[in-house]
């Protein structure tokens, strides 16, 4: 299949995607995932396509591209037409199939959220008033665009009666009209993986459905640091990146209006939270700062943004407002301030623990007069990052696993109950803990070489597990767990705890003295908290009464939608909350460090940890 040569002397080439069936133009010397990402096409790219992660292999079926040798990629693969899409360049007219692990899949996203009770006192109302009166308000409030024209029609047909939509805190008339209309309202998430959307009747101060998509902003890197590097290093990278989320945005918010046969333009409010990366991207904000130095505390503005839906370009009524929840430091953003409005540590009377576990982790210690937080880098393993058969939780995910005792089996349970296709984050976390308590590991995570197991081998890169044999898997291929692997997943729930123990020696508290702990996010709502414990992942609070909040940035949001009193609680939690650096905190390491030993510290798992001595090496039966 030989290139175009009628199309600007042979500089623009087709790709054919399948399974999906899609063709692309795109410009000779443009990279397979460059022209995935022009055909609205999901490929993971966790490290932002520079050859680092390994997770966006395709297969060239017909054609030919150039690309250099990549470490990531085993021989056999390269035999098969196997490619990475970020490396690969396009030279002539090709077809590329994207297996089934390299693509996005269908999500399992998280939008609910347990609320507390509010009373509506939202910042947007709807007034009547006639002509005269409208011409008096005129003088205390500003006009949204288009609404004195809207104004002039109404009054040239004699109307005696006009619906008013006013923001009270902005001073300003949204909208006018002759009929009472519905009265909407948006609260958004923006988080690093998935944005998740509620629509929200603001009369009547009731949440009408919650959707969710994968944010767009993931093809740019699936971390928060390639986002920013894009950001930088592209023209207009960041504007680039800003329309990403924008779009993801504009899509929850047609899915929900379709559902319940609603105009766009009646949603008059949005309010938005998201980590402080997420934030700055979607506000238009250069992210430079918050990487220029790791060395180096980073002071930012406390107070929330007020954007309007126009000049952002969200598909809502042209002159809604937007309120974006304000950050309190580095990686503290409106959405951890949403999860402490949400789970009511603000009006606790004594010191609770919270956790989101996310793409990254975040963890605060406080009550209502004082809050201490921190971050954890830990969530890119938890997306399958550096994981031999990590995905994230789409369907085919392998979330929950336990270990037969007798015959070393994993049994295993995935997302949609699909044919197995990798591991997500909580299965990870499931089989570390299964591993361990069935004596397959040691202390350190490595294998018992010689007890027998069946499902222990030898492979490519030392010793591994076998979850799933390739006649079970969806990919045609083993589904391992190797010691590597392990390692990693050990790293990351060490960062986890390392950030909850540095947090207590700061306020002199003990596991005993937590009496409760909220779980946030849309990981925490999946993951099994006792295999969380048993890896040292979470400390054994013995005493501490445990509650999933789900969503809680999304809850921050639509408490921030309904109600002032908790826009005012919001804006005060972020001026309380103090936040802790911690690569720069002098305890870290060492809290780190002992999390490399399962489960981790006497003083954390008071129980667990000498009964886990007693655990022995796996034996088959005679």
């Amino acid at each position: 299949m030989g290139c175009i040569t009628t199309i600007r002397e042979n500089t623009e080439c087709f790709v054919h995607f399948l399974p999906h069936n899609i063709a692309v133009k795109v410009v000779k010397g443009s990279t397979i995932l460059e022209a995935a990402l022009r055909a609205g096409i999901g490929i993971r790219s966790v490290c932002g396509g520079k050859g680092l992660c390994g997770k966006c292999k395709v297969v060239v079926r017909k054609g030919r591209v150039e690309t250099r040798r990549s470490d990531l990629l085993k021989r056999e693969e390269a035999e098969k037409g196997y490619v990475l899409a970020c490396l690969a360049k396009i030279v002539e007219n090709i077809e590329v199939e994207i297996p089934i692990e390299s693509q996005m899949g269908k999500p399992k996203l998280q939008s609910s959220v347990l609320l507390p009770s509010v009373k509506p006192k939202p910042l947007i109302r709807q007034i009547v008033l006639t002509p005269r009166d409208f011409s008096t308000t005129l003088l205390a409030y500003s006009l949204g665009s288009s609404v004195l024209e809207k104004f002039s029609e109404i009054e040239r047909r004699r109307v005696q009666r006009i619906l008013v939509v006013l923001n009270d805190v902005k001073k300003r008339i949204i909208d006018v009209s002759e009929s009472e209309k519905g009265l909407y309202g948006l609260a958004v998430d923006i988080g690093t993986t998935k944005v998740a959307a509620a629509l929200v009747n603001i009369v009547e101060g009731r949440v009408l459905d919650t959707a969710s998509e994968f944010n767009k902003q993931l093809v740019y890197g699936e971390d928060i640091v390639s986002r920013i590097r894009f950001a930088l290093d592209r023209r207009d990278g960041l504007k680039e990146i800003q329309r990403a989320a924008v779009e993801t945005i504009n899509t929850v918010i047609e899915t929900l209006c379709k559902r319940h046969k609603i105009s766009r333009k009646d949603i008059y409010m949005v309010t938005v939270a998201g980590n402080t990366v997420m934030t700055y991207l979607f506000v238009g904000l250069d992210p430079y700062p918050l990487i220029k130095s790791f060395k180096e505390r980073v002071d930012l503005p406390r107070t929330p943004y007020w954007l309007e839906a126009r000049d952002v370009g969200v598909s809502v009524n042209r002159n809604a407002d937007v309120y974006v929840l304000p950050c309190a430091g580095r990686f503290l953003g409106g959405d951890v301030i949403g999860d402490i409005i949400t789970a009511g540590l603000n009006f606790s009377p004594e010191p609770a623990l919270l956790i989101d576990i996310g793409t990254n982790t975040e963890v605060v210690i406080g009550c209502r007069d004082w809050f201490l937080g921190t971050t954890a880098p830990a969530g890119p393993a938890f997306e399958g990052w550096g994981l031999t058969h990590g995905v994230r939780a789409v369907a085919g995910a392998i979330e929950s696993a336990i270990i037969d005792s007798k015959t070393c089996r994993a049994i295993y349970k995935t997302v949609d109950n699909a044919k197995p296709i990798g591991i997500c984050g909580s299965g990870y976390i499931d089989l570390l803990a299964q591993l361990f308590v069935s004596g397959l590991v040691d202390l350190f995570g490595k294998f018992y070489k010689d007890c027998g197991c069946p499902y222990i081998r030898r492979g490519e890169k030392g010793y591994e597990y076998v979850v799933v044999p390739a006649e079970e898997s969806a990919i045609g291929r083993d589904i391992i767990v190797t010691e590597e692997d392990l390692y990693n997943i050990i790293d990351s729930k060490s960062s986890v705890c390392s950030a909850v123990s540095v947090l207590m020696k700061k306020m002199l508290l003990t596991v005993n003295d937590i009496k409760r702990v909220y779980v946030c996010g849309a990981f925490g709502n999946y993951l099994n908290l006792n295999s969380a414990m048993t890896i040292g992942m979470i400390p054994e609070f013995t005493s501490a009464r445990v509650e999933y909040i789900g969503n809680g940035s999304l809850g921050g949001a639509i408490l921030t939608l309904l109600s002032e009193d908790y826009r005012a609680e919001a804006e005060r939690v972020a001026k309380l909350l103090a936040p802790i650096e911690l690569l720069l905190d002098p305890d870290f390491m060492e809290e780190y460090q002992a999390g490399f030993m399962l489960p981790g510290k006497k003083e954390l798992f008071p129980t667990w940890r000498d009964a886990s001595r007693g655990i022995k090496p796996w034996k088959p039966l005679s």
